[in-house]
């Protein structure tokens, strides 16, 4: 499946013109989306999107929430047919980590160029992701998850896109030159947690940690929580405990994440092809 185009090549897909808006309006909208909410985007009749929203689902390209909002799914975790089994999995340490901490968790991926919420776990109190979905897609620069996908990166390929997507300043905290943010990357490379505090709602304090790298930028996932920024510090500090403990708990479940040393050595792709990938910090 393509995020560009989920029903190219789908046999015995009815109305694919449909089918495809309703995925391309869910891909852009990190929060989710109601049916109705859908209908009144595209002008498709409700119950035409419920009727379509039953085949986005069965062949994994989204998943529905308890609320009743749909959620796009990247091809991030893997094959459709194994969607299901690998959130339900997911879904758990989620919840945990945001009982547990009292703070909003977020699994993220970077998927065409765009900063995605995979899926995530909200608690009472804590920053929801409806607070954080305005400019969420390009908001990788001044989030946690977003910091975290961005180290995981070579270096030159990091720059790339972000000159492509540009660092919006969201708040007068945001990172605003590649410079300023490798400084950033790299101090934080030293333990792994990506930290950011006000830079991309000012009220908000995120922490991210690398769950999986792989060869393609849009393989590799982050851990996040967020949390209000005048919470005490040592609230901050027992949740980016809670948080490594949940990363332990992700990882065999997702597959494994690089160190920041494993990071600056080469990694052979699934496919076989070696490819040089120069981590981000990696010395000459």
């Amino acid at each position: 499946m393509s995020a560009s185009n989920p029903t190219a090549a789908v046999p015995g897909l009815r109305s694919p013109d449909r089918t495809l808006r309703l995925v391309e309006h869910l891909s852009r909208s990190p929060q989710g989306l109601t049916a109705k909410q859908l209908a009144r985007r595209t002008g498709i009749p409700v119950k035409t999107v419920y009727h379509h929203l039953r085949t986005i689902v069965d062949r994994g390209w989204a998943w529905r929430g308890a609320d009743g909002r749909h959620h796009f799914l990247p091809d991030v975790l893997g094959p459709a047919v194994d969607v299901a089994a690998r959130l339900d999995r997911i879904r758990p340490v989620l919840a945990r980590l945001a009982a547990a901490s009292g703070c909003g968790v977020f699994l993220t991926s970077l998927s065409g160029g765009q900063l995605t919420v995979v899926t995530h776990s909200e608690f009472t109190g804590a920053p929801r992701l409806d607070d954080l979905a305005d400019g969420l897609p390009e908001a990788a620069h001044a989030t946690a998850g977003g910091l975290a996908l961005l180290a995981a990166m070579p270096s030159d390929h990091r720059h790339r896109y972000l000159r492509a997507s540009g660092l919006r300043p969201f708040t007068g905290q945001t990172v605003r030159s590649q410079g300023e943010l490798d400084d950033k990357l790299r101090a934080a490379a030293a333990t792994g947690l990506y930290t950011e505090r006000g830079q991309c709602r000012s009220d908000v304090a995120c922490s991210g940690v690398i769950v999986r790298t792989g060869p393609r930028a849009s393989d590799n996932l982050a851990l996040a929580t967020a949390m209000r920024i005048d919470l005490p510090d040592v609230r901050r500090r027992a949740a980016d405990r809670l948080l490594r403990l949940a990363l332990a708990d992700l990882v065999p479940i997702l597959g494994p994440a690089l160190t920041p040393e494993e990071l600056s050595r080469d990694v052979e792709p699934m496919d076989g092809d070696r490819t040089s990938r120069k981590g981000a910090f990696s010395r000459p």
